[in-house]
Order: C-alpha cells, then sequence, then structure tokens
C-alpha cells in the first residue's frame, strides 16, 4: 500500500514538472525545432520560389552547387580559420592572462573589470574602430609603425590586385593578420572571466604541495593547472567554435558589405554565414532561398560533427577533479 502511494506520488510529481516544462517545449519546438525541419525539407526544393511557395521537384542540386561554388570554399577557409587559428590563440592568451590576474591580490577586481568591458560592446561598433586603426591612410597603427620609420602598410585595401595572383594573395594574408587581431582581442574577454572562475575553484593544496616538493612555476602549471582547467577549456573551446563559425557582423564591420579589401568586390574575406546572407539578399530568384537553406544546413553539420568529435578526443585530455 506504500509503494502505491509513493509511486502515485511520484506519478503526480513527474505530471506536473512536465507542466512546468510544457511552455518551453512549446517555445522550443516553435523557434528551434520547426525552424529547422523546414530547413532541411527546404534546402531539396529545387528552384524554390520563396513567394509563391512554388518549386520544380525535390532534389540535392543545390547542395552540388554549392560544394562546386569556389566562394563557399573560400567560406569555409576563413570560417576555419577563425574558428582553428584565432580561437586557440585567444584562449592561450586568455589563459596565461587569467593564471596571472589570478596570483595578484591588489586591485584584482579592477584589472577583471578592465578585462570584461570589451564583452560589453558592440560587434559592428568594435569592428568598424578596429578597420579605423588599420585604415590605409590616417590609421593609427600605420602612424605607430611611422614612428619607427616603417612604410604605411595598405592593411585593408585592394587597390590594384585585379589581374595579379600575388598581390591578392599579400591583400589576403594582410587581411588574415586584421581578422586575427580583432578575432583574438574579441574573444578574450569572457574566455578570461571563465578562466578566472575555474582557477579560483582549484584547492590551493595542489600548489602547497608543488611548491614543498620544490617544483617549478612552469612545471606546476602544466601538470597541475592545466590539467584541472582542462573542463573550462574544453567548454570555452566548443562555445568559441560555434560563435566562430557564426561570423559575419565583425566581417562587415571590419571590410564591408562586399567582405573584401578597400577596392576588391571578389568577396575575398567572406565566410560561411555571409555566404548565407547573400543567398537570403537574392530571395526573389528561384532558388535562392534553397541555396541559403543547403549552405545553412552544411554549416549545421559541420559544427555538430566538429563537436562530437571534440568531445569524443576530450576523453584522452579531459580531466574531471
Amino acid at each position: 500500500m506504500l509503494r502505491f502511494k509513493l509511486a502515485r506520488q511520484r506519478g503526480n510529481m513527474n505530471m506536473f514538472a512536465y507542466l512546468y516544462l510544457l511552455p518551453a517545449f512549446v517555445l522550443l519546438g516553435i523557434f528551434t525545432i520547426y525552424p529547422l525541419i523546414n530547413t532541411i525539407i527546404t534546402s531539396f526544393r529545387l528552384d524554390y520560389r520563396f513567394l509563391t511557395g512554388d518549386f520544380v521537384r525535390f532534389s540535392a542540386q543545390h547542395y552540388v552547387d554549392i560544394l562546386r561554388d569556389p566562394v563557399f570554399w573560400r567560406a569555409c577557409i576563413n570560417t576555419a580559420f577563425i574558428a582553428f587559428i584565432c580561437v586557440p590563440a585567444s584562449m592561450a592568451a586568455a589563459m596565461g592572462t587569467a593564471t596571472l590576474l589570478h596570483s595578484i591580490k591588489r586591485l584584482k577586481g579592477f584589472f577583471t573589470t578592465l578585462y570584461f568591458l570589451p564583452e560589453v560592446t558592440n560587434i559592428m561598433a568594435a569592428g568598424m574602430v578596429f578597420a579605423l586603426l588599420f585604415n590605409n591612410n590616417f590609421g593609427l597603427i600605420n602612424m605607430v609603425l611611422g614612428w619607427f620609420g616603417f612604410d604605411p602598410v595598405a592593411w585593408i585595401s585592394g587597390v590594384g590586385i585585379a589581374g595579379s595572383r600575388e598581390l591578392y594573395m599579400q591583400a589576403y594574408l594582410r587581411c588574415l593578420f586584421v581578422l586575427f587581431v580583432y578575432s583574438v582581442w574579441s574573444g578574450f574577454s569572457l574566455q578570461v572571466i571563465l578562466f578566472l572562475g575555474a582557477l579560483s575553484r582549484i584547492n590551493p593544496q595542489y600548489y602547497q604541495a608543488s611548491s614543498i616538493d620544490g617544483v617549478g612555476r612552469w612545471k606546476t602549471f602544466w601538470k597541475i593547472t592545466f590539467p584541472l582547467l582542462s573542463p573550462t577549456t574544453l567548454y570555452v573551446y566548443i562555445t568559441s567554435a560555434i560563435i566562430a563559425f557564426r561570423a559575419f557582423a565583425a566581417i562587415v564591420a571590419l571590410f564591408g558589405p562586399t567582405y573584401g579589401p578597400l577596392g576588391d568586390d571578389s568577396r575575398m574575406m567572406i565566410t560561411i554565414v555571409g555566404y548565407i546572407m547573400d543567398s537570403l539578399g537574392n530571395y526573389l530568384s528561384p532558388g535562392a532561398v534553397s541555396m541559403a537553406s543547403a549552405a545553412a544546413v552544411v554549416l549545421l553539420v559541420i559544427i555538430m560533427v566538429l563537436t562530437a568529435l571534440q568531445m569524443r578526443l576530450s576523453k584522452r585530455w579531459v580531466h574531471y577533479s
């Protein structure tokens, strides 16, 4: 009899729990699950017309067109550069800075607030500021280079590169450097805060034991600090990489709506999201929305595969204390 009453009470509690969760499930279904399913279906509609809903037939032709498009592969390379070069560099800088901040006693709160300020800065505004810093004519970077006797560098200029592969690659590398500096800066602030929180949870007895044994600081970092930070490192990398794969607004702010340096319209610095937005911009053309949907599905698959791969590989180096 007692077991029956307990089971009945448990069943009532489960029912009330599902009722409390129902609004969240409804919103999730309307704004996440339904758009996702609709995007996948739309990606297979050949020559889909957005205004009328007409299409020729279901086909994978749009995926074939995307994979044959050199602009899409350029977008993949630029996005991969942000996710696999800029993000790890930003994390390394943030981890080192957080370790130094954690070791100081005075003004720790002040410096923590100072490092967090970029996180509340608008992406477009920050990108435009960096574009001004690297401006070819009056940018602060070229001004500082001039103080040391260096000639101005055309950081974000594409004037005169048409028809020359060598000049194009030089302009591309300069733009990659500008993007690298901005990406490291933009992801730095939140990563510092996350690593600081993780450092504060490490038991100080580990460091006391290493100090008694006479272990140096560098070895202490690699043998104690880094392994104990590995769960936070995994979380920071996955979230930062996902944000990197969605990069769009910063590219527009840095290089303009053509995703390229000034004087060039080859969409040199386009990202996958930029490719999707360009396709959506031609939504009145037959198949444009389907192309955008197909590119969005490809982006989703890439993120899911990389996240699953990272979670699988993390079992070898992530240590949960």
